[in-house]
């Protein structure tokens, strides 16, 4: 397994257009957040990268939304995702869609939503599943240096297993996308359906909503019992007792 830190430099896509049939995703991504982001709950919101920006967020009750990048439109505040400058346990929710799949350390970048969320803080993330249509399009020198190939893929099992060290609680995991986007047509919907349903792991994107989850260290206590009461007999008694018998 390669490691996920590297020091090479990745172009990120800057809207959904620059990724092959980003449309199709960034549209899916809206339906599924369109059904999340309502059970959202909190005071601060933060969308890390463009393409995190250019979703509507507005169903959920969380008023105050922060899109969060390097570079791009409309963006709130200008940083980098693996260096958030935001104290630590101040976010309700944050999003991030297909970026890990952009980034140098992926790590990190989990590890800076992890410090920064609350206590019961959700994450949603997505990104490309290597073990695809669109993961063995790496293979074709063409198109290696279009998106998304330029970038990194990594399975939903690895993500998961990144979340679960950090400590969060997977709450849904789902797939989309077969054959390269298959569902963008609807002849071949059907072939959509059933590949979320029977062949997850073929599917070309993942999405998956975690939420953090804090377990305060209490100490175990013993048992507090009642010592047992020692009944003393005087000795005087006793002698007396005997004598009378003797």
């Amino acid at each position: 397994m390669r490691p996920a830190k590297t020091q090479r430099q990745f172009e990120r896509p800057i809207k959904w257009q620059d990724i092959a049939s980003g449309l199709w995703i960034a549209e899916q991504l809206q339906n599924r957040l369109d059904t999340w982001c309502p059970q959202l709950f909190g005071y601060h919101l933060i969308k890390l990268g463009s393409l995190s920006n250019e979703l509507d967020t507005h169903s959920s009750t969380i008023r105050h939304q922060v899109s969060i990048a390097k570079g791009g439109n409309k963006i709130g505040l200008f940083a980098s995702s693996q260096a958030l400058p935001i104290q630590a346990s101040t976010i309700d929710a944050c999003i991030l869609t297909h970026g890990l799949d952009f980034s140098s350390d992926p790590h990190q970048v989990l590890r800076e939503i992890e410090r920064v969320l609350t206590a019961d803080g959700c994450l949603i993330l997505s990104g490309f599943n290597p073990f695809s249509w669109v993961g063995l399009g790496r293979l074709l020198p063409i198109v290696r240096h279009k998106s998304p190939w330029n970038g990194r893929m990594f399975t939903p099992a690895r993500v998961r297993d990144w979340l679960h060290l950090l400590g969060f609680e997977i709450l849904a995991d789902e797939a989309f996308g077969f054959g390269f986007n298959s569902g963008r047509y609807r002849t071949l919907q059907c072939i959509e359906h059933m590949a979320q349903r029977y062949m997850p792991v073929m599917c070309d994107n993942y999405f998956i909503v975690a939420k953090k989850r804090t377990h305060p260290l209490t100490p175990i206590k013993e048992k507090w019992r009642l010592k047992p009461r020692l009944i003393s007999v005087p000795m005087a008694n006793c002698r007396s007792s005997n004598r009378r018998q003797g």
